[in-house]
């Protein structure tokens, strides 16, 4: 049988809009539900000997708009999306001429190999990775041992804003706080932060680039 042009064209152009709308959606890769805006701060550092890394390019890619940066001469820098609807899907891209490129939410995969759940209140947070379950109170830091044989670090600070900090061994550091609390689950295809209200969150994260 022999299929028409228009009903070829449409069949085109049918596979074209699934190819894009997977892209589109394999390209978010961290969610804040209810978030009011958010200001992403850190800094970036070499992986050969921990020195600051300058000059390398952060953005946070949503579905609407890029926003973008440059890391100072001591590695650091910062951030701020203000349009809450633009978190409930984002990536945070790390880019240099001489390093590759980080894709930040790729940095727990290859450690974590589970899910890891977390509940964040104003008094605690609670840590779980598989059998291993971590109560924190203020300040504490603790360790818990991955699939891998990894020790991942965990740690709550409760002074305004709540926050959970988790440190992975290579020294990539990932840090969410909001007034009120939040939950946080970390899958091998997503990070996502639920419960924030409509509140200001601010998402510390230390990159650890490598050399091309």
């Amino acid at each position: 049988m022999v299929l028409s042009l228009h009903f070829f064209k449409r069949l085109v152009f049918l596979s074209l809009f699934v190819a894009l709308a997977a892209v589109g959606s394999a390209s978010a890769q961290i969610s804040f539900d209810s978030a009011a805006s958010m200001v992403v701060q850190g800094r970036v550092v070499e992986s050969q000997n921990k020195q600051p890394l300058n000059n390398a390019m952060v953005t946070v890619r949503t579905r609407f708009d890029e926003y973008k940066t440059f890391t100072d001469a001591d590695g650091y820098y910062s951030v701020e999306v203000k349009a809450g609807r633009e978190l409930n899907d984002f990536e945070l891209v790390f880019s240099h001429p001489d390093y590759r490129e980080k894709f930040f939410h790729t940095a727990f995969q290859p450690v974590l190999r589970a899910d890891l759940n977390a509940q964040v209140t104003d008094a605690d947070a609670k840590v779980k990775y598989q059998k291993t379950k971590l109560d924190l109170t203020c300040g504490q830091n603790k360790a818990l041992i991955t699939k891998t044989g990894d020790t991942f670090a965990c740690g709550f600070a409760c002074t305004s804003s709540p926050g959970l900090s988790l440190r992975l061994p290579v020294g990539n550091e990932f840090t969410v706080s909001a007034k009120g609390g939040f939950t946080l689950k970390i899958t091998n295809e997503k990070i996502e932060v639920r419960g924030l209200k409509n509140a200001v969150v601010t998402l510390g994260a230390t990159a650890v680039m490598f050399k091309r």
